[in-house]
């Protein structure tokens, strides 16, 4: 990576810290784009060249957690159970890092919760990570039912998050934290194979 991508992560990075903070101060409602760019000691101008909206800076790393998933189902052979392949994506989540494993997680799953619009985010970003499972599972298994796909699409991945909600809530640490999420990929493994 070059030194302006770098420089552009940093950013990125400062804008996402800075939202957070300010956000845990003040609350969500409390606090412009105007304020976040300023403890940043950025441009409003420079924030809308990062996020889209307000609510996307709470989402910094989202992306790279799908990406990651993306990369862990892109090296699987066609055939590869669907567990294995949810077991290699919540790896390659856990190597890829992020806020989702930082000390604030507790705190940002709470500030989302108690926000209609960063709900909505969630949903959003929830939605499209399981139609990119459900899109892979019809490509590793083409006699697979479109719906059965998405079923366990979603069931997977709402089974990751409501595992990783409870953990939050617990004050799990992050090894904790992984045995939740394999456990939800293990009960899923076991549902389908019952089915």
């Amino acid at each position: 990576m070059g030194l302006r991508e770098r420089k552009k992560q940093r950013t990125r990075q400062t804008l996402a810290d800075a939202a957070l903070r300010l956000f845990m101060e003040r609350g969500y409602q409390h606090t412009t784009v105007a304020d976040i760019a300023a403890a940043a000691d950025v441009s409003t101008r420079t924030f809308f060249s990062y996020f889209p909206a307000k609510e996307d800076v709470v989402f910094a790393d989202t992306d790279e957690r799908i990406a990651a998933m993306r990369e862990a189902l892109a090296g699987l052979p066609a055939g590869t159970p669907p567990a294995r392949a949810a077991h290699r994506m919540v790896e390659r989540v856990f190597a890829a890092g992020g806020a989702l494993f930082g000390p604030d997680r507790a705190a940002r799953a709470a500030l989302v919760v108690s926000s209609p619009e960063l709900r909505a985010k969630a949903l959003e970003r929830l939605l499209a990570a399981q139609q990119q499972f459900a899109g892979w599972l019809r490509t590793a298994y083409p006699d697979m039912d479109p719906v059965r796909a998405a079923a366990v699409a979603g069931a997977l991945i709402g089974g990751l998050v409501g595992a990783a909600l409870a953990s939050f809530e617990r004050g799990d640490p992050v090894d904790r934290l992984r045995s939740a999420l394999d456990g939800a990929v293990t009960l899923l493994e076991e549902g389908v194979r019952a089915s």
